[in-house]
């Protein structure tokens, strides 16, 4: 019993020596390791990529429609961002603003005017946004009114107050429109007159008549 008593005293501690060296060796490879994840979370963490537009152009028959011009204007201000739809009727423009953006599609006669022109929201960081055209045959009915006083303008689409010495501008689809017009001090009178609104041109209804 003596003898066991005498090596366990010179054992405890070692044992004690051991633990607190593995203890010391566990400390410093757990701090260790957080200062590598760390470092390698500093590392990898990426940085903000600027936005993407990414816009699809179809055709009345849903076909894409290559080699139309896109022009991308930011804010209503032309950016001079021009790209060419590619085969499958796609234009993607990159590195972009976080800002809101209208784009114009021409081919011929053909256009987006009628059609999707903007997605009316800013552009968001790290992301690409999708835009969806479908561009037709288009042309513009312009309405002058040379009058002394307002009218009521009106077709199947609009109806507006045109003021006396302004005018009024508006795309629309090649097709016949019935235009109406009648003097507002006059109410419920008027007349109708037929505008053919011919491709890629701009067809004049001036008033009076």
């Amino acid at each position: 019993m003596f003898l066991t008593s005498i090596l366990a005293n010179k054992i405890q501690p070692v044992v004690k020596a051991v633990k607190m060296k593995t203890y010391l060796s566990s400390l410093i490879i757990l701090l260790l390791m957080i200062c590598l994840f760390y470092s390698c979370s500093k590392i990898t963490e990426p940085e903000d990529k600027k936005p993407a537009l990414f816009i699809t152009l179809k055709d009345d028959s849903a076909k894409a429609v290559s080699g139309a011009r896109v022009r991308l204007y930011k804010n209503n201000i032309d950016s001079s961002l021009v790209k060419i739809s590619d085969s499958t009727g796609v234009v993607i423009f990159t590195d972009l603003d976080v800002a809101t953006y209208n784009w114009i599609a021409e081919k011929g006669c053909l256009t987006n005017r009628i059609s999707q022109t903007t997605l009316n929201r800013d552009l968001i960081p790290n992301v690409v946004l999708y835009g969806y055209s479908v561009m037709s045959p288009t042309g513009a009915i312009k309405i002058i009114n040379n009058a002394a006083e307002d009218y009521k303008v009106s077709d199947s689409l609009i109806t507006i107050t045109l003021k006396k010495d302004s005018s009024f501008m508006a795309f629309r689809r090649v097709h016949a429109y019935l235009i109406h017009s009648e003097k507002l001090s006059t109410p419920g009178t008027g007349k109708d007159t037929l505008i053919n609104v011919l491709c890629g041109d701009t067809s004049v209804l001036r008033l009076p008549y």
